[in-house]
């Protein structure tokens, strides 16, 4: 039997990683009954934080810090989980969960161009031709959605959903950078502090704090989102990353959609229609295209 290797382990981390964001979008829907999407974040960040803040003399060991580093940092931690938890949050309150897992799908496409224009990784003609084509399928897609009772306004929730995944690439490439000298998870604990705070204020201001009347679904949504996907998630899919690179593991992204749609269907009774599983094959198309060398 061929033997378990390293990068074997880093392969198996990012796939378990697409599998619980791909059920994220549909624990967001019910987190986001009872929860404002800012006040969702903040206690979303707050168990995270808690769960890792305990590793923290652990995984501080390994950090090898170089000059200038703050400032990859500090970048990183306005794209995520900043500026892209809200974008995600206030799209999931418009789109429905299957259309948001679709827009996922452009995340390989956005971090291969800047890491063309960052890193300078060469992109391919056929690489091009795709990345064009799976932002004409998102954009399709988001013209083809049509309002009911899981996608109010699934135009804006596409649009935010798109604006997500732009910060989510230029996460990616600050990640990279910043996991050649500092362990994933010190990374993230460091991400779930500056969430935590960021999203605090949410508590105190007028229409949001504390919810109420939030069911015990909604909670365990939250925690779950927490725990299974600020927390766990992430360490993995940086696991990964540190292993495979940025751009070997943001392929593995590619799967999210296809198990949001799965967990949608089941769980949340949502459909799509033949122009939306047209544009959502487009996507697919251009993200495949868009890996060719």
């Amino acid at each position: 039997m061929p033997s378990f290797s390293h990068e074997h382990a880093g392969a198996a981390a990012a796939f378990a990683s697409t599998v619980l964001w791909g059920l994220s979008y549909v624990a967001m829907k019910f987190a986001l009954e009872s929860f404002h999407p800012l006040v969702m974040n903040f206690f979303r960040m707050l168990i995270s934080f808690a769960v890792l803040v305990a590793f923290l003399p652990y995984t501080a060991r390994w950090a090898k810090y170089q000059k200038g580093d703050w400032i990859t940092f500090c970048l990183l931690v306005l794209c995520e989980p900043c500026l892209y938890e809200i974008c995600e949050s206030l799209a999931l309150c418009r789109t429905s969960a299957s259309q948001a897992g679709m827009i996922n799908a452009t995340l390989p496409v956005f971090t291969g161009i800047f890491g063309y224009l960052m890193l300078g990784e060469r992109l391919s003609r056929l690489s091009w031709t795709g990345c064009f084509l799976t932002i004409v399928g998102a954009v399709w897609l988001s013209l083809a959605a049509v309002s009911d009772e899981h996608a109010s306004n699934p135009l804006l929730g596409n649009m935010l959903m798109t604006a997500g995944m732009v910060v989510a690439a230029f996460y990616a490439v600050f990640f990279r950078r910043l996991s050649l000298r500092y362990s994933p998870m010190l990374i993230i604990t460091a991400q779930s502090f500056t969430g935590t705070l960021f999203f605090m204020p949410s508590l105190f201001l007028p229409g949001m704090g504390m919810p109420h009347a939030a069911s015990v679904l909604s909670w365990s949504c939250v925690i779950f989102l927490g725990v299974g996907v600020s927390c766990c998630a992430l360490v993995l899919y940086g696991f990964g990353m540190r292993i495979l690179g940025a751009s070997r593991a943001t392929m593995y992204m590619n799967l999210i959609p296809v198990f949001t749609i799965v967990f949608s269907l089941l769980i949340l009774g949502e459909r799509m229609d033949m122009m939306q599983w047209l544009a959502s094959a487009l996507v697919f198309a251009g993200v495949l295209l868009s890996q060719k060398t």
